[in-house]
């Protein structure tokens, strides 16, 4: 089981990190808008899109969208993503570190760990995290793939 899971991660960050070439072509990064959860069906449930504004500068980053299958590995309720939102910032997952390093570098970028979510069970966690922008070579979006166990 472990192996297989083991895989599975490998798969899905592979996956997110072709995806994500082929759309920016021979540009820095694709745009926010390009993403087509159609096209990658299989992993958009452990998807997830963070929003870089002034805000995050100020506070931290901002979850724009989060996939099903990432509100249960915090412990929350899927019918209540505002909730699994808040309480994803508050885990800060992925590290500030991995996403700041992202902004900076204009890459993808590896985040493994564990945090102890909402029913207080240890979850341990990898993301792959690429960044998303506009012609100006700003970064706007990140965009991740995270899969989970939690134990």
């Amino acid at each position: 089981d472990d192996h297989k899971t083991a895989t599975l991660h490998h798969r899905s960050h592979d996956e997110l990190f072709k995806y994500w070439e082929k759309l920016r072509g021979d540009r820095p990064f694709p745009h926010e808008s390009e993403i087509e959860p159609d096209e990658i069906a299989n992993m958009w449930d452990y998807c997830f899109l963070i929003s870089l504004d002034d805000v995050v500068r100020r506070i931290g980053y901002r979850y724009s969208y989060m996939g099903t299958e990432l509100v249960k590995a915090f412990g929350d309720d899927v019918n209540n993503p505002d909730m699994a939102l808040r309480l994803l910032s508050g885990t800060k997952v992925p590290s500030l570190e991995k996403i700041n390093e992202v902004i900076d570098e204009k890459h993808s970028v590896i985040d493994e760990g564990e945090f102890t979510n909402a029913h207080h069970m240890n979850v341990r966690y990898r993301t792959c995290i690429v960044p998303l922008g506009y012609e100006d070579g700003q970064v706007y979006h990140l965009f991740g793939v995270m899969r989970w166990k939690a134990y």
